[in-house]
């Protein structure tokens, strides 16, 4: 492979453990896609980087351990003998388990029998899940999903009788790599009937941090493939939701923070913030899921309908609930054919929010450095 040069800059933000990535024309580039890459640095530390063919461009990607503020970092991309450990799948029935060098990470369920996809678990720094599956109180909160209680007057939150579904059809893609995996998934919402509502595709990547820290990128994608959707103004909804596991609950003794600084239900509960950080005690010691809403997201920045006894969603449509006596709706229409976007970033973390700095590590997700790849 010829010789190339990575060039990264930080920009105004001291850069640690960032994702980034850069697309290359194949027909400039000799690469292929089963070479095993490195980055090496200057002073001769190596990162592992991971090549995707997307078209006729090749997306690199790795992991910035530490870069300063107003600095460049430089590194040459060199091809490895051993291809590096990393992620990998495990196929199970009606659902796939993502594990990094052996150990764990998360699973997506999908079998015929459920309301809907969702994952479970999500394994923190720890080694235990930081999410519940269906706690007594609230048995459709369902660890990691995706669901809305109003779509076409259709219930596809709550799992009482008559509920809809959400259907999975295929997956689209996977890949496991020695940086990131990443699952693509199509998927059908439909009445109780099985009369289809509306299609949705949804990515989830999942960045390698170490320590057990993990981001799990999710992108959501509506399709009014069937006629016009209307999205409910309803609180009962959440693009992303997550259920913290029970000791990390605020009512026993964890916390909720925003981006704004409010603190618990009490201070966030129906508030707009870039970002929701869920932290608390789990196996002796303290640690925190965070979920960040992408400034391109419609209506940015989202509501939260975020509780003390461990619920945190992002919700954009339930504003009669969240602006109370001002008049408003939340409710949103697709027409026929359109489609709506949504991008998270979901930081799984030591620590609390402070520790975890998930401030700058917002900012890493919204203003990523610059980054430019060039033959020597």
């Amino acid at each position: 492979m010829p010789e190339y040069k990575v060039l990264v800059r930080s920009g105004h933000h001291r850069r640690r453990k960032c994702p980034v990535s850069v697309r290359v024309q194949l027909s400039e580039f000799a690469l292929k896609r089963e070479e095993g890459l490195s980055l090496v640095k200057e002073d001769g530390g190596t990162l592992p980087a991971q090549l995707e063919v997307v078209g006729n461009e090749a997306c690199i990607s790795f992991i910035i351990d530490e870069l300063e503020a107003e600095s460049i970092g430089i590194y040459d991309l060199k091809e490895e003998e051993v291809k590096r450990k990393g992620f990998s799948f495990r196929e199970e029935k009606g659902e796939v388990a993502l594990l990094y060098e052996g150990d764990p990470v998360l699973k997506y369920k999908y079998s015929e029998g459920l309301s809907k996809p969702y994952i479970y678990p999500v394994m923190g720094p720890g080694g235990l899940s930081m999410t519940e599956d269906g706690p007594k109180d609230h048995i459709h909160h369902r660890s990691l999903w995706i669901a809305h209680g109003d779509v076409n007057s259709v219930d596809l939150w709550s799992e009482r009788e008559e509920h809809g579904r959400i259907v999975h059809k295929a997956f689209k893609k996977k890949i496991a790599g020695p940086v990131y995996a990443e699952l693509t998934a199509r998927n059908v919402w439909s009445d109780s009937n099985d009369v289809p509502l509306l299609d949705e595709e949804r990515r989830i990547r999942v960045w390698a941090l170490g320590d057990g820290e993990w981001y799990i990128d999710l992108d959501v994608s509506f399709i009014a493939s069937y006629g016009d959707v209307v999205f409910g103004d309803t609180k009962e909804a959440g693009t992303v939701s997550v259920r913290v596991a029970p000791s990390i609950r605020a009512e026993a003794g964890g916390r909720i923070e925003n981006s704004f600084g409010g603190i618990n239900e009490e201070e966030t509960w129906g508030k707009r913030a870039c970002w929701c950080d869920y932290s608390g005690p789990l196996g002796g010691e303290w640690v925190g899921i965070a979920i960040f809403d992408h400034q391109l997201n419609p209506r940015h920045p989202t509501y939260w309908h975020v509780r003390n006894y461990g619920l945190m969603t992002a919700n954009i449509f339930g504003l009669s609930y969240f602006e109370r006596g001002k008049g408003v709706t939340g409710a949103l229409r697709l027409r026929r054919g359109q489609r709506m976007k949504f991008r998270y970033r979901i930081f799984v973390h030591k620590g609390n929010t402070g520790e975890a700095d998930v401030r700058s590590k917002y900012i890493d997700y919204i203003y990523p450095p610059s980054i430019n790849i060039k033959r020597r």
